[in-house]
């Protein structure tokens, strides 16, 4: 099918005249394109700015902000901009240059703007605490993983903190379950956060009776700061851990609350951090409706410890322990029993059984060819040789036992943890090796050739 184009009189227009008509609609097109950007960049400086000033946790930040929004060249350059995602994009990387603030952002969403406009206008308590319940659960309330370790070490893999009052009795449970531990180890390298109320109440189950000043929190709103405190609880459901050394695990990946709980801990001088340099975002913060398209995540508290008076943003928490978020685990395993070895308990045998096989998988120890080879031949009735790329242990004509070389000095075997084997040296030969089993005396076999 075709179209043609008539000019008023019906008169059908040649095709410069076309080329002309086009032209002038694409111009038509830009220029109001344009002068409607400009008039949204203008319409959302003018929203956030006032938003800032009235809200964003720091002041003095928010009034350089604010300049910012309201300068020609701010605007000018968001004029530039050639969609609404864009706008969004460049307005956020224009305030981060100031106020570098992991939580400030504006994002383009029209459906979010919907949905929160709806969510407002509804009950909000009973909407919000319907929507967690069914969502939380799933995931048990963000408790990924309870587990009692060899050495009797409690190991709790935490991946979210959700609201004591949904996540309380799941956290109760895991307390208990991990009552009789020597040692405790919190993993929070996979945590990107949540309710800093959840920090509050585990941090408790670490302390006695009395209770703890834990942070303070500055907040504004309309202009006005107020200042809220934190402290521990005197009472928790199950056993308190007052007296248990505890070690928590983080990464690069560790943000918001459990970079709380993390910075708390430390410099109460409750907890050994062990890991990586946590993601640096301390500043709490809330969604504020810009318009019918655009949404301010705008910082609007703070957490301010009673200690260091400061706190993580941009900084991250550091570890008393650097290390790999890949090597963390095993490095706190092992110092954790190396503590319990050095403040002896009940169970120091068994610690000192144990400690050895973790210090060794903490040591990154690769086995190479050469110290396999020392270690291969006849032990008297016993022989260590190598086989399909596997090494094994065989006592006579038995059925051999695979083994593994943890370092230069630990062989473990993999079918059982009851025994291991010692390597005995001598100017760097291998001239023996040890049978070490737990509670029994060590017996050693020399090598013959």
């Amino acid at each position: 099918m075709k179209f043609r184009i008539f000019d008023n009189n019906n008169r059908s227009l040649n095709k410069r005249q076309h080329e002309n008509i086009s032209l002038s609609l694409f111009i038509i097109s830009v220029f109001f394109s344009g002068t409607l950007i400009a008039s949204d960049c203008k319409e959302i400086a003018n929203i956030t700015a006032k938003k800032l000033q009235d809200n964003y946790v720091i002041e003095d930040v928010a009034t350089k902000l604010v300049v910012l929004l309201h300068s020609n060249s701010f605007l000018t350059n968001c004029s530039q901009q050639n969609s609404e995602d864009k706008i969004a994009e460049f307005i956020t990387l224009e305030l981060n240059k100031i106020a570098k603030d992991k939580h400030l952002s504006l994002t383009y969403d029209p459906q979010w703007v919907k949905e929160l406009r709806i969510y407002r206008a509804s009950d909000q308590s009973k909407a919000f605490a319907d929507s967690r319940v069914m969502e939380l659960p799933r995931d048990n309330y963000g408790f990924k993983k309870i587990e009692m370790l060899e050495g009797n070490i409690g190991y709790l893999d935490i991946r979210a903190f959700a609201d004591s009052y949904l996540g309380g009795e799941t956290l109760e449970s895991a307390m208990r379950f991990l009552q009789y531990s020597d040692g405790i180890i919190i993993d929070l390298r996979n945590n990107f956060g949540g309710s800093p109320f959840m920090v509050t109440t585990l941090a408790s189950y670490f302390f006695d009776l009395d209770t703890v000043h834990l942070s303070s929190f500055e907040s504004r709103e309309g202009g006005e700061l107020a200042v809220t405190q934190e402290w521990s609880s005197p009472y928790v459901p199950g056993p308190r851990f007052k007296d248990t050394p505890l070690y928590i695990l983080t990464s690069k990946n560790s943000a918001s609350a459990a970079e709380a709980f993390s910075y708390i801990m430390k410099n109460l001088n409750r907890a050994i951090l062990v890991g990586e340099v946590t993601a640096g975002s301390a500043h709490g913060r809330r969604a504020e409706i810009i318009d019918d398209n655009y949404i301010l995540t705008l910082p609007t508290s703070r957490p301010v410890d009673p200690r260091t008076h400061d706190n993580w943003e941009n900084k991250g928490v550091t570890p008393h322990i650097a290390t790999t978020s890949d090597n963390a685990f095993d490095l706190a395993y092992a110092d954790i029993l190396k503590t319990l070895i050095q403040k002896p308990t009940h169970n120091v045998s068994l610690h000192q059984w144990v400690y050895p096989l973790i210090k060794a998988r903490s040591s990154s120890y690769k086995p190479n060819q050469e110290d396999i080879s020392k270690l291969v031949g006849s032990y008297g009735k016993r022989k260590i040789y190598q086989e399909k790329g596997k090494l094994i242990y065989q006592y006579l004509e038995e059925p051999g036992f695979e083994v593994e070389l943890l370092d230069k000095e630990t062989i473990v075997f993999k079918a059982f943890n009851e025994s291991r084997l010692q390597v005995v040296y001598k100017n760097d030969r291998v001239t023996a090796i040890k049978m070490l089993s737990f509670g029994e005396k060590a017996r050693e076999f020399q090598k013959t050739m």
